[in-house]
């Protein structure tokens, strides 16, 4: 308890944040003068996140796009080394998927240009601490130590800044468009995000026939409305509800991790004919990572039943990262997660509840924590942390 435990990286779009520091600054000029004085958040982000990683274990970092801004083959390789670096310094693998920005601009103007072809040759030199895939799908080999999870990735930017489709399909007037708007207008203007049909079909055969894993899956788009209302062509997804379905027929809780919308949303999915609350998809998106970071938690229980995710969300607060804001989703109602207490959580609660006081060591000297940790997730136990670095002053009661 927990199986996997996975970095959630959110949209960085570099190079805009790169030199941004938090300063309020009241001169005209002079910015020159506070260099130095400011927090740069990317930069405190990666420190935090290594100081996290030595009382945490973490299985992987999991980004989920827009590592640069304006599609630039320079930014991009700077984006890529600066993180790759980091993250093998760290000692934490890392994959990911490309983000609707990270797409070769302005070459992709041309209609006969493979947009993904250049970016994925630069990803392929950093495969050795970040395995980025611009394939249309793909199956990661999850790091050891992850648990009995599957990870897949899918690139949801397919048809993004296609523009010479969009003006056939939508006879919009191209040349006005070129000529009145910039890169950025243009990426924003002409996205048709979609993920293809045959990967969401091998994807959810794969899933299928690994029935003890619980799937995870890296895309860059949602495969919900977005909060925000957008104001675009194809403010969505265009596919996103056959995603969405096709997914939630499989009948397994799947945890659906992207980035894109720069907004902190946890989203569930019921699923079909659940008399029990059963959740299919739990879809969780990061910030911008100026903003912060998720760290997200997937539990299961000693014969390897996904009991749901804990999403620990790390946000800046004026001048540093505080945190965390911790979420609980279980993937089952009440009654299931009673169903699924074996003989050994049974003896747990019995004796919690035979005593007046119950100390977590004291337990653990008898129970597996594990156990008790996992019946404290199902939502069986209490534990009062008093101080959450020594859980010899921790406290256990039974709902």
């Amino acid at each position: 308890m927990p199986t996997c435990s996975i970095l959630q990286i959110g949209d960085i779009h570099y190079p805009v944040y790169k030199n941004e520091a938090d300063v309020d600054n009241k001169l005209d000029t002079g910015s020159m003068v506070l260099n130095g004085v400011g927090v740069n958040r990317i930069a405190s982000a990666i420190k935090y996140i290594g100081n996290l990683s030595k009382s945490v274990h973490i299985d992987f970092a999991a980004f989920v796009g827009d590592f640069t801004d304006a599609g630039n083959q320079e930014e991009f390789v700077n984006s890529l080394e600066y993180f790759s670096t980091a993250f093998k310094s760290l000692g934490i693998p890392a994959y990911g998927v490309p983000g609707n920005h990270d797409l070769e601009w302005p070459q992709i103007l041309n209609k006969e240009h493979n947009k993904f072809a250049a970016f994925q040759a630069i990803a392929g030199k950093y495969s050795g601490s970040i395995e980025l895939s611009f394939d249309n799908h793909k199956a990661y080999e999850c790091a050891a130590g992850a648990g009995a999870v599957a990870l897949y990735a899918f690139n949801s930017c397919l048809g993004c800044s296609d523009i010479w489709k969009m003006s056939r399909m939508y006879e919009v007037d191209l040349e006005s468009h070129l000529n009145s708007l910039n890169g950025p207008d243009l990426f924003s203007r002409f996205d048709a995000p979609y993920i293809d049909q045959d990967s969401i079909s091998s994807v959810c055969h794969d899933i299928r026939s690994n029935p003890h894993v619980t799937p995870i899956i890296l895309a860059h788009h949602n495969i919900f409305p977005q909060r925000t209302p957008r104001i675009a062509i194809f403010p969505e997804m265009l596919n996103a509800g056959y995603v969405r379905n096709e997914l939630k027929q499989l009948g397994r809780p799947i945890v659906y991790l992207h980035g894109h919308i720069h907004d902190s949303l946890v989203e569930s999915l019921l699923a079909d004919d659940s008399d029990d609350g059963q959740i299919s998809i739990v879809a969780i998106s990061a910030p911008l990572l100026r903003d912060g970071f998720n760290h997200v938690q997937l539990f299961t229980s000693d014969d390897n039943v996904p009991l749901g995710v804990q999403i620990d969300e790390y946000r800046f607060e004026t001048v540093g990262i505080t945190g965390p804001k911790r979420r609980k989703i279980r993937f089952y109602g009440p009654e299931k997660r009673d169903r699924l207490i074996d003989e050994t959580g049974k003896d747990i609660i019995s004796l919690v509840k035979s005593q007046s006081s119950s100390r977590f060591s004291e337990l653990s000297d008898k129970f597996s924590a594990h156990k008790i940790l996992e019946l404290e997730f199902a939502g069986h136990l209490m534990i009062d942390r008093t101080l959450e670095f020594n859980d010899k002053t921790w406290r256990v009661s039974c709902r």
